[in-house]
């Protein structure tokens, strides 16, 4: 009888606590769904206004927390030696009195139709007499709970407080306090297994009476460990609610691992020091950031800004006191001293220097003085110059900001024949970026190339696919070009060029009543990439891409002028591009490319579409082993297609990283291609036989990129209509190679 009263009131119990545990995740969900209601109703669409902020930025350990012991002590028969392995007592010494980085920001931001324009009006970058004005257009902390997705950092992750992003996390009331604003619950959440590549968690504060969010807190622990904080109130005379100050902290976390921060890459790994034993100053470094949002204003118009990000000219020229106003903390003494010392470390170390040198060399130039060294003008190699050394150069900003000086000299060792160029530019207006040049250039170029103007300013220090082309014309031109970005977001192209195209191969172009192995052509090109995702930065000497975005949308029209210092040759050709890039949360990554294009009248092979084609037509498979290329077909082999209307379609799905070993993680990549194309008159071209993909060109394959020190191997499967009899024929094996350059 007791057992069976025991086993009543444990089952009557567990029933109450299994109806409590429902009712409490029911009282949670009614809570969170009231949330999310609020948060879609302060959607920042919904109204136009503006604000300022003040944000300081340091680099830092606590002194504390640093030991600072001798750490070896020899002795002998002899004497007595103390060795101070002194990494972390200098350390100590350096960071008692300063901090390793500092920055502080005045900006004030606009908000018109849900877009977001930031003016710069203060700027101080310690040690820093040029502010490096890339590491200002980074987002490191959400400023609109409202939104899908959130970034903090380079995480990307589902908004917990959304109808989609709900479903993803785990949520618990934990707390009931009682403020001057009321009643709140905090609210803990936690991102469900397996949905994001990193644990996501955290808390909200939320106000009873309204459900608005007065406090977020989001910790990230991965690579690194990362915690936000946000404090939101009431403005606007009480009508909206928005962030009042954020704050950010970072510290080491799983490993030794590279960090995107301030658009430059910090890695949390042992600084060096000359003794054998090493102090990890990453165990004791943290990245702060503090921001403090002041004079919302809901009732004045927002001026209209061009860039989404403009620095004031006179920005840097701050006085010191102007920050002091702005700045709810005062700085202390370390953050002082700072600004003192590293003036002194900056110029002694050279570093402003070295930063200058990176610039460059992201883009392809070696500074020497006012002269750039071109990078991509030093080596090259093909199957028809075979090695082609070369200088290239040009004056830069040293010399002037309004006017340069650019040319380079080639010399091919396998046919023996000298190239050049020589030419200069003029700034017509730093507002726009926008840039008149004149040059003439003897040299040769491949036949049927898909290369579109807006592709001539990208730096490739590697370009493997021309190792194995034959068949190129030497062109002598001259050429008038103008490029601006007066549109925002939409760089613009003009050329006109007048060329005499001498084929490096049997090959004869033919018309009515004419025929050309030799030929002149006057060509106009104007050329448009709209990037309208991206985050461009206006300087006050330039203009920047501080956030590149996708898609890249390229259109390019170009009109061969009969008789204008040519010959009675005339034809229209329209290019278009499309380059998309869909980073997911899992952080795998899948890129589109779709590309097409079309030529009217009689148009000579040199000026149609090859596809980019890179195999060679050799038997055996490993005779075949060349090096793939991002976007061109690897199974295609060279001068096996051609075209006088075309489109193709590239798409690839980037996994994580494969941990095989410590050293060894590759990226597995996973790649489908196909191509069409025709060609109405193939007859009017002698010399060189081919076909055309009018049924449809197929190849599939997979990558493994970076296997080691940037080397990887692929292989493609040709497969379709245009599939070879002998299996391994349709098979491309190919290595790679990976430098990441910035770009």
């Amino acid at each position: 009888m007791r057992i069976l009263f025991v086993f009543l009131f444990l089952y009557s119990f567990g029933g109450m606590a299994q109806k409590n545990t429902s009712k409490q995740e029911e009282n949670t969900q009614k809570l969170v769904t009231n949330i999310i209601r609020i948060q879609n109703n302060n959607n920042l669409k919904a109204t136009d206004f503006s604000y300022s902020f003040y944000e300081k930025s340091i680099i830092s350990a606590h002194p504390d927390s640093i030991s600072a012991r001798i750490d070896t002590i020899f002795k002998n028969k002899k004497k007595t030696k103390f060795i101070i392995d002194s990494s972390s007592y200098k350390f100590k010494k350096i960071i008692t009195k300063q901090h390793v980085y500092q920055t502080e920001k005045v900006s004030t931001i606009s908000i018109v139709k849900g877009k977001k324009k930031e003016n710069i009006i203060g700027l101080k970058m310690a040690g820093l007499k040029q502010p490096v004005y890339e590491l200002l257009g980074q987002e490191f902390m959400p400023f609109d709970l409202s939104k899908k997705q959130l970034k903090i950092l380079q995480f990307t992750f589902q908004n917990p407080f959304t109808t989609e992003g709900s479903l993803k996390y785990k949520f618990e009331i934990t707390d009931t306090i009682i403020t001057e604003k009321g009643k709140e619950i905090v609210v803990q959440f936690e991102s469900k297994k397996n949905i994001f590549k990193n644990k996501i968690k955290g808390s909200v504060t939320v106000n009873l009476k309204t459900f608005s969010i007065t406090k977020s807190t989001f910790f990230i622990n991965s690579i690194i460990n990362v915690k936000t904080e946000t404090v939101f109130s009431w403005v606007n005379n009480g009508k909206s609610w928005f962030p009042i100050s954020q704050s950010l902290l970072v510290t080491k976390g799983k490993g030794k691992h590279n960090i995107d921060f301030l658009g430059e890459t910090i890695q949390f790994d042992n600084m060096t020091s000359t003794s054998s034993k090493k102090y990890d100053y990453s165990n004791d470094l943290y990245v702060k950031i503090n921001r403090d949002f002041t004079e919302y204003n809901f009732i004045e118009k927002p001026k209209k800004q061009h860039y989404q990000i403009h620095i004031d000219k006179s920005a840097t020229k701050t006085n010191p006191a102007f920050f002091n106003t702005i700045a709810n903390d005062t700085l202390d003494n370390r953050s002082q001293n700072t600004y003192q010392a590293l003036d002194s470390l900056v110029t002694a170390t050279k570093i402003e220097k070295k930063i200058y040198f990176g610039k460059k060399l992201i883009n392809g130039r070696i500074p020497f003085g006012f002269i750039d060294v071109r990078a991509r003008d030093i080596f090259k190699f093909n199957n028809y110059e075979g090695f082609r050394l070369g200088l290239g150069l040009s004056t830069n900003d040293r010399l002037s900001p309004y006017f340069k000086l650019f040319g380079y000299g080639a010399y091919g060792t396998k046919d023996g024949v000298f190239k050049s160029q020589l030419g200069s530019s003029f700034r017509l207006s730093k507002n726009t970026d926008t840039w008149v040049s004149g040059s003439f250039t003897d040299d040769i170029t491949e036949f049927a190339d898909l290369t579109l103007l807006a592709d001539n300013k990208r730096f490739k220090l590697l370009d493997p696919r021309p190792f194995n082309i034959s068949t190129f014309y030497n062109h002598q031109s001259y050429e008038l070009t103008f490029e601006s970005k007066f549109i925002s977001k939409i760089e613009t192209f003009f050329k006109i060029n007048r060329s005499r195209i001498n084929p490096l191969f049997a090959y004869t172009f033919v018309k009515p009543n004419e025929a050309y192995k030799v030929y002149n052509l006057t060509l106009a090109s104007l050329s448009f990439e709209w990037s309208p995702n991206s985050k461009f930065l206006k300087a006050p000497q330039e203009i920047l891409e501080v956030e590149k975005g996708f898609p890249k949308v390229i259109l390019q029209v170009s009109h061969a002028i009969p008789n204008v210092l040519s010959d009675n040759i005339e034809f229209t050709k329209i290019d278009a591009r499309i380059y998309q890039e869909k980073k997911h949360l899992s952080g795998q990554k899948t890129t589109f490319l779709l590309q097409g294009g079309i030529s009217l009248g009689n148009t000579p092979l040199s000026h149609l579409y090859s596809v980019a084609p890179n195999n060679l037509d050799r038997e055996a498979i490993l005779s075949r082993i060349t090096f793939a290329n991002k976007t061109s077909f690897e199974t295609m082999y060279f001068n096996e297609f051609y075209s006088d209307r075309y489109s193709l379609f590239q798409l690839k799905h980037y996994f994580n990283k494969l941990q095989i070993s410590k050293s060894i993680k590759p990226t597995l990549i996973l790649g489908s291609k196909v191509a069409f194309g025709d060609f109405s008159h193939p007859e009017n071209h002698q010399g060189i036989a081919f076909k055309t993909m009018n049924r449809g060109f197929y190849e599939s394959g997979l990558e493994l990129q970076n296997i080691f020190k940037g080397f990887g191997l692929s292989t493609y499967y040709r497969y379709g209509p245009y599939q070879l009899e002998k299996f391994d024929r349709n098979i491309a094996i190919k290595l790679s190679f990976t430098l990441n350059l910035g770009n």
